[in-house]
């Protein structure tokens, strides 16, 4: 029995890899977590955007949200009662830079097995389409793994900038959000999102669920248990963070993410 997606919404998703709208935190929290953004710029002297895996963890506030029932009732529904956070990224979109993401498979650079993860998109500001709301190709998800080119394009917001070579993209469907909604999308649905165009920054954290069984391809890494058991032990814990930011996590993102764009570590599409 489902915690709170109808049977036709779980069936969707199984069927179309994604679902959109979800209701999550409210505009207040939304905002919140907007002020700890840029209070963490103005003392670190750098956008959480460039943290680019588990940039929750310098955030108390973010840090929480990955407990939160309203999130975690939907992902239980869709990857059972036993779920860990993996990673997590803030995505940053000034007003007009140009910045965008490729059409692009979690599951080439993930490192993940069995292909389970599901990636929950808060919306911290409104996500439309003339703001670069993420879209995605319906049904993608139960294809192919694509090969992707490491363009590392400076305004490509991935952290290779990778870019699946070929793909036919002319069915896709928007994710659009107001501020506090979140969509859910399944780690081998192809993706990406366009330049924000509108005078208004776009701002979503992305915060990726596994259930305890799936394993790391890549060497132990770490993750964090937010509900139910871990009865495997494949994943060693990520640290708390204290405080409204906490810099003194910032090495251990920072290495996360090195790990991430490391070159040994090849895309599963050519493994």
């Amino acid at each position: 029995m489902p915690k709170v997606l109808t049977e036709g919404q779980i069936t969707f998703y199984r069927d179309n890899g994604y679902l959109a709208p979800l209701e999550g935190i409210d505009p207040t929290t939304a905002a919140a977590m907007r002020d700890d953004l840029d209070a963490f710029e103005v003392a670190q002297g750098m956008s959480a955007g460039e943290l680019s895996m588990k940039g929750h963890l310098c955030f108390r506030r973010s840090y929480d949200i990955t407990f939160d029932d309203r999130i975690l009732d939907v992902v239980e529904d869709l990857i059972g009662p036993n779920i860990m956070t993996f990673a997590s990224r803030f995505w940053i979109k000034k007003s007009q830079d140009g910045t965008y993401v490729s059409w692009h498979q979690d599951s080439a650079y993930f490192g993940l097995d069995p292909n389970e993860l599901v990636t929950v998109w808060i919306a911290l500001t409104d996500a439309t389409p003339d703001m670069g709301c993420m879209k995605v190709i319906p049904g993608s998800h139960r294809g192919e793994t694509y090969s992707h080119d490491e363009t590392f394009h400076e305004k490509n917001l991935l952290a290779r900038g990778q870019s699946i070579r070929e793909i036919d993209d002319g069915n896709f469907d928007y994710m659009a959000l107001k501020a506090g909604q979140f969509s859910c999308h399944h780690e081998r649905i192809v993706h990406g999102s366009d330049a924000n165009d509108t005078p208004s920054d776009r701002i979503g954290l992305g915060v990726f669920f596994i259930p305890t069984h799936v394993k790391s391809t890549i060497g132990r890494r770490t993750a964090c248990l937010v509900r139910g058991v871990d009865d495997y032990g494949h994943w060693d814990t990520d640290p708390v963070p204290e405080g409204r930011f906490d810099a003194g996590i910032i090495d251990h993102v920072r290495a996360a993410t090195e790990r991430y764009v490391d070159p040994q570590y090849v895309q599963e599409a050519d493994a």
